[in-house]
């Protein structure tokens, strides 16, 4: 019997109907093969990043022992970098803050909000337990010119951040940067901005006096804070601006290709 135009192109529409299903389902493969191999490699890039990172131990993340896990010798060399490239003190010290913060254990250790920090102390099973300060508590900054009580001492020398220092400044000027060239080769003022934020531990010397955050004679105390409060000032806010950057500031440093 043979066959009409009208059932031929009837015939061929219901081709060209099959033909963009079985296209569609085709697409929707690939899409899906797509979706898992994206899925996938960031499972397999979030299980790589979790590895790295350092398990924060059970207690205060500033108050415990320091860590040998940290990757202070990675920091140092970090340290050359910025000093190679020209940059400031105040720079590295934003940075490293980051990558204490932010870059190195399986918790932040210092979160932010409501006005306040919240300082890792701890866990409750596998949460993490946190305890408030207001940025007094972590800097000692205070609105003052000149100490006149004890409580304003106790300010001073009880603030986190010089633990924080010991935990980091410290360790990488101590164990990894000071035996180098080009650690002795440093600017004046790299090396003031460096042993002022390692408090008593950085033996720096001003108008005849060692500063050290932990001094009670109000005469000496004054004298160095004096003259050291514009240092003290911008590292505390280089410092606070690392802690919470949510990208690595000055990334073009840890870059060779840039």
């Amino acid at each position: 019997m043979p066959v009409t135009n009208e059932q031929l192109l009837a015939a061929v529409q219901a081709l060209g109907t099959q033909l963009k299903a079985i296209a569609g389902a085709l697409d929707k493969q690939q899409k899906r093969r797509d979706y898992q191999a994206v899925y996938y490699k960031k499972r397999k890039a979030a299980a790589a990043e979790k590895a790295r990172r350092i398990e924060l131990p059970n207690g205060h993340c500033l108050e415990s022992r320091r860590d040998d896990r940290i990757p202070a010798g990675a920091w140092a060399k970090q340290l050359q970098r910025f000093v190679e490239r020209g940059l400031s003190p105040y720079n590295f010290l934003t940075w490293l803050a980051w990558a204490w913060n932010q870059d190195t254990f399986n918790h932040v250790p210092i979160t932010k909000s409501g006005g306040y920090m919240h300082v890792f102390i701890g866990y409750s099973g596998k949460k993490a337990l946190r305890c408030k300060f207001s940025e007094r508590d972590i800097t000692g900054r205070m609105r003052i010119s000149r100490f006149t009580r004890p409580e304003q001492l106790d300010t001073l020398s009880q603030a986190l951040y010089w633990k924080w220092t010991f935990h980091t400044v410290h360790k990488v000027v101590q164990d990894y940067a000071e035996e180098n060239e080009w650690f002795g080769a440093l600017s004046e003022n790299w090396k003031k901005v460096l042993k002022v934020a390692m408090g008593q531990f950085g033996c720096y010397e001003i108008k005849g006096e060692v500063w050290d955050p932990n001094e009670r004679d109000f005469s000496v105390i004054n004298k160095t804070y004096g003259h050291l409060r514009p240092t003290l000032e911008m590292s505390w806010n280089a410092f606070l601006r690392g802690l919470f950057s949510k990208e690595e500031p000055f990334k073009e440093v840890s870059d060779p290709t840039k």
